[in-house]
Order: structure tokens, then C-alpha cells, then sequence
């Protein structure tokens, strides 16, 4: 069902812009969920992802990239939250934080999906490392930030690990978990895969397919977060 949000505030991370929207709570996206969202007035025939970076009691911070049309202001209909989200187990107290493109880093590379996890994760006294292109400014400093080179050695001392990757990025990232049975060694591994998804499960359009070692699967619904399992051969 629809909702309206507001466009309370533009703000830079980075130099990076995006917007604070308002909304009602229960409109919010938990991490790894998304919105679609409709520009009031806005000529495209697409809404617009949106991802949550940090949520507050009347709204939430949205991660980049945002539409440069969207200003304090810009009245937005809402449809969501969608898809699977990230679940951080309770007992989880090693957190691992991945960015990962073996592309040169973007806009849409932030990684400001995954710190939506960062509330949850100190509210249970976890050490927390990211691992990425280019970390933001004004990180916590409980935050252990990491190169990319430290992805395994990372990977092997969390017991959670999230991951941020852009589909044609994925078998990039397999190639290097191929080989290694690292299953038996999380209690959870979930990767977050960006794909465009412009129907938002209504139509099946099939645009946001990833493939998997279960067949074919749609992001929109049976993801965009996914677990590390459904990778593996």
C-alpha cells in the first residue's frame, strides 16, 4: 500500500549527496530492505530504489545515490519495505562489514546499506570491522576499518559477516570464497546483491534475476539479501 515521505533535509556524506525522508515508522526499511519511491510530479515512469542508512523516530537517512531532483521539499510516495532484509544474530559479537567490486568504487559502492547494521550491532557490544573502497568520514570509533586486500583474513575472525556487491560484481566474489568450505564456519553469511529492480515483485519481470546454485532467482522477492549458501557450489 502507499504511503507519502517528505524530503526533510540534503545532506553530503563524502561529498556524496542524499537525503533525510520522513515518514511514518512503520514505513521505514530494515537493512538490506528497500522502497520504491515515486517523485510527486516526477515525469518517469520508474520509482526510484531506496535504501536505509541509519533510521531515526521519524524517518530515515537514505543511503546514495538519491536522485538530484529530490530536494528539501519533494513530496514522495512510498511502497514497501520490500524483500529480504539483513538478520544479525543476537549472540553475534564478531561483525564483518563487506563492500566488495572488483570495479573501481562509485557512488552507489557506499557503504552506508551495510552501517544501517551498525545500531543493532553495537546495541550487542560487537567488535565491528569494515572492509572497503573508500570508508566514510566521522565513523565511530569502535569501527575497525580494513582494505579489501583483508577480505579473508576479515572473513575468517568474524562469526556475522554482511556484504555489499553489485550483481555483475558477484562472480568475483565467488571466485574468491571457491574452493573454501567456509560454511561450516559462520553462524551467518549474507550478501546483499544490487541489482535494478523496477517492478517490486508485482509483474515478475525478471530484469533482477541472479543466478544461484538453487537456479534462477528474483532479488526483488527472494532477496536482494541473500545468503552465502545460495552461491556455493
Amino acid at each position: 500500500m502507499p504511503a507519502q515521505g517528505l524530503v526533510k533535509e540534503l545532506i553530503l556524506l563524502d561529498g556524496i549527496p542524499t537525503v533525510r525522508i520522513q515518514c511514518d515508522p512503520s514505513w521505514i526499511p530494515a537493512p538490506g530492505q528497500y522502497l520504491h519511491a515515486y517523485a510527486d510530479a516526477s515525469n518517469s515512469l520508474l520509482a526510484d530504489l531506496v535504501f536505509l542508512a541509519k533510521s531515526f523516530a521519524d524517518g530515515f537517512l537514505a543511503a546514495p545515490p538519491v536522485p538530484i531532483s529530490w530536494t528539501p521539499g519533494t513530496l514522495l510516495h512510498l511502497r514497501g519495505p520490500m524483500g529480504n532484509g539483513f538478520l544479525l544474530p543476537e549472540n553475534a559479537r564478531k561483525v564483518a562489514l563487506i563492500t566488495f567490486d572488483i570495479q573501481p568504487a562509485g557512488v552507489g559502492d557506499s557503504p552506508l546499506r551495510l552501517l544501517s547494521l551498525l545500531d543493532t550491532a553495537v546495541g550487542q557490544e560487537a567488535s565491528i570491522v569494515l572492509v572497503c573502497h573508500n570508508p566514510p568520514a566521522g565513523l565511530p570509533l569502535q569501527i575497525e576499518v580494513q582494505p579489501l586486500s583483508a577480505l579473508l583474513e576479515v572473513f575468517s575472525w568474524a562469526d556475522y559477516v554482511a556484504i555489499d556487491v553489485r550483481r555483475e560484481s558477484l562472480p568475483g566474489l565467488m571466485k574468491i570464497f571457491g574452493g573454501r568450505d567456509q560454511r561450516m564456519t559462520k553462524n551467518e553469511v549474507q550478501i546483499l546483491v544490487r541489482t535494478p529492480m523496477p517492478c517490486g515483485d508485482l509483474a515478475e519481470c525478471g530484469i533482477c534475476t541472479v543466478e544461484s546454485r538453487r537456479g534462477r532467482l528474483l532479488a526483488c522477492k527472494q532477496g536482494p539479501v541473500f545468503t552465502l549458501n545460495d552461491f556455493l557450489d
